[in-house]
């Protein structure tokens, strides 16, 4: 029994620990190569294959140049004190120079801090925090949690510092402050797992603070009012990071509760994993995106495994297979949606979250099969974990795959020995 649980840890901490997937869209060839024997062209087609060259060429130019005016008109919405540096920067940053990109960007940064907020108004903390999550995006990790912190600690009102103290943060700035938190216990997380749960802890109770004023759901009415008066279009020139310009309000419960599930504190993680479940899954939304049921789905799924560590019963084990059920019903749901297509991908679907199904539903038919195992139903294990393999493998969840071989190996000696 001590065999499969190790098993199943092991799966479900790698699955939480993997990052994004990057899909690698693949295009067609767009020149064709032609045979010395084909016939030549007339005149009149090369006319018209010259005018086609030329116009697409023109073409080319004409957007290449308004890109260009574009990023060099960019920024007006910003201070002139930063502008230039904050410009400079990102196309440091874009072109890969990161040390030149962190100067300028670090400048900036420091600038902004020496200015009245209210040069950044409407909504400053907003576009202080952009600039401090450019810079953690460039520089070293030491540099990025002093700068993160350094906003973290303007937005605390009375207890702010000098010149931000009067100063009330909107909800949404709030919000922000939350994201800032559950950055910083990402960075503390090699390093300091204490300094990591602190982080977590209060960006947690903040959440918790902002879900009683309706700010559940990051599609609601209030939080799409906010974003319409928060200045959005000088926030697009610094194309924030994912983690910043998300707003995502399970995140930090999530990884608090991963957190207490790998310190072995079950009766803490469960009910994180539960509420990050509730705002992933609001009763009363009417849509609910791919990548918010995928995670839920897969939390579920952590769900199952916690409480198929408790001592084994009839009882526990009908708890871990209902949430691993749940989980399941989720993914299909996922499954049966078409895939929506993106023009620019060549046809190729468009990343919405689906990943984390796929690998949600790997460890999923793993714990069922377990549970198979635990009941002596050895055959119907033997199927769930054969399914679990093919299913890791797809995903390329490499380790998920070795567990689901190993645990085909044990079951198969054991319907030898019985």
């Amino acid at each position: 029994m001590s065999a499969i649980r190790n098993s199943q840890r092991r799966l479900v901490r790698r699955l939480n620990s993997r990052p994004a997937w990057c899909q690698v869209v693949t295009r067609p060839a767009v020149c064709r190569g032609f045979s010395s024997t084909a016939p030549p062209q007339s005149t009149i087609d090369g006319v018209r294959v010259s005018k086609l060259f030329a116009a697409l060429l023109a073409l080319g130019i004409g957007a290449t140049g308004l890109g260009l005016y574009e990023f060099y008109t960019s920024f007006t919405l910003w201070p002139e004190q930063v502008r230039g540096d904050l410009r400079a920067g990102i196309k440091a940053r874009n072109q890969g120079d990161l040390s030149l990109s962190e100067r300028y960007i670090t400048r900036a940064f420091q600038t902004a801090l020496s200015l009245p907020y209210q040069t950044f108004a409407p909504d400053p903390y907003l576009k202080l925090s952009g600039v401090a999550s450019l810079l953690s995006e460039v520089a070293s990790d030491r540099r990025s949690r002093e700068a993160l912190q350094i906003v973290w600690e303007l937005g605390a009102g009375p207890r702010g510092a000098s010149g931000w103290s009067s100063y009330t943060l909107s909800n949404e700035e709030r919000l922000r402050r939350v994201a800032l938190a559950y950055k910083l216990g990402q960075l503390a997380s090699e390093r300091d797992v204490d300094e990591e749960e602190k982080w977590l802890i209060w960006a947690v109770e903040e959440v918790m603070r902002l879900s009683g004023l309706g700010m559940m759901n990051p599609n609601s009415h209030m939080n799409t009012k906010a974003q319409e008066n928060s200045g959005s279009g000088a926030l697009e020139d610094l194309e924030l990071p994912s983690w910043m310009s998300k707003t995502d309000l399970g995140a930090p419960l999530e990884a608090l509760g991963a957190l207490y599930a790998k310190k072995g504190r079950i009766e803490y993680a469960m009910p994180l994993y539960l509420q990050a479940i509730s705002l992933l899954l609001l009763p009363k939304a009417n849509n609910v995106s791919t990548e918010d049921r995928c995670r839920a789905a897969q939390l579920m799924n952590n769900l199952s495994e916690l409480v198929m560590r408790r001592p084994s019963t009839p009882e526990v084990r009908g708890q871990a297979e209902a949430w691993a059920r749940q989980a399941l019903g989720n993914i299909e749901r996922v499954q049966a949606q078409p895939r929506s297509l993106q023009w620019f991908g060549w046809g190729q679907p468009a990343d919405d979250g689906r990943e984390v199904c796929e690998q949600a539903l790997g460890v999923m038919l793993f714990n069922l099969g377990s549970l198979r195992e635990m009941t002596s139903d050895l055959d119907g294990a033997k199927k769930l974990f054969e399914k679990s393999a093919a299913q890791c493998s797809k995903a390329g969840i490499r380790e998920g795959v070795v567990e689901a071989q190993e645990a085909l190996r044990r079951v198969e000696k054991m319907k030898k020995v019985g």
